[in-house]
């Protein structure tokens, strides 16, 4: 309890999908796996590189991924709303695939080298669910270690893994808000220097009000300081200067 009580404490507190991301992989790789992987794929719809996170250390394995188009073929995204909600993955638990293709199989022998041979898949997304969504947490272990982390520690696993699911598409719908005319333009007089007095005498507005766009937007964007939230709306493309 106390494990999921500290991991709900530093994610919910984030303030940004990276933000949560990066405590997220980090409480995943105190349990021994190597990194994670979260993505999502329409079930009609080939998923692209925008649809799929890897963690920072697993920065080879996901050249040769996006390389190789694996992502076209990921046996977790196509088979997932088949299987149980947590199932095992991983070069060590082929022989409790046998559904699996050759072209399956050559996705998971490309994973075998980086070193990863094994990992718990955990499905996010309803069985009917039209978009499949989930984590892939991949180690180095042997069957016989990594089924005893499952044992311990899977339920945990699994919901801190939902607990961040919702938090992070939470952030990202969030980020993804649109920006008011007014709001766009506070920002874009921020960028050139203006203080909130001088962005009220040119809006012909009062500074109250220039602070309440402002507010607005951090909320919008998901960023606790003004510039923060300016640098958020021109890398997003919500303003340009």
């Amino acid at each position: 309890m106390k494990k999921l009580e500290q991991f709900a404490d530093q994610v919910l507190s984030a303030d940004s999908p990276q933000a949560a991301w990066e405590k997220t992989i980090g409480f995943f790789e105190s349990f021994g796996f190597k990194g994670a992987v979260y993505g999502q794929r329409r079930r009609d719809v080939v998923p692209t590189a925008n649809d799929i996170w890897f963690s920072d250390q697993l920065t080879e394995w996901k050249a040769a991924y996006f390389k190789q188009k694996d992502y076209e073929r990921d046996p977790l995204f196509i088979y997932a709303p088949n299987l149980p909600s947590q199932f095992m993955t991983g070069i060590h638990f082929l022989p409790d695939h046998a559904y699996l293709t050759e072209e399956d199989i050559a996705v998971i022998r490309r994973a075998e080298e980086h070193g990863l041979t094994s990992g718990i898949a955990l499905r996010m997304s309803r069985e009917d669910d039209p978009v499949v969504k989930g984590w892939n947490l991949v180690s180095d272990l042997s069957r016989p270690d990594i089924e005893a982390v499952n044992e311990q520690f899977g339920t945990l696993l699994h919901i801190c893994a939902a607990i961040a699911h919702h938090k992070i598409g939470r952030l990202e719908n969030l980020s993804q808000a649109s920006l008011s005319n007014r709001e766009r333009e506070c920002l874009l007089l921020l960028a050139k220097g203006f203080r909130t007095a001088r962005i009220a005498e040119h809006m012909s507005i009062q500074a109250v009000t220039v602070d309440l766009h402002l507010r607005n937007a951090r909320a919008k964007l998901g960023a606790r300081t003004r510039e923060q939230a300016l640098a958020t709306a021109i890398v997003t493309g919500r303003i340009h200067l």
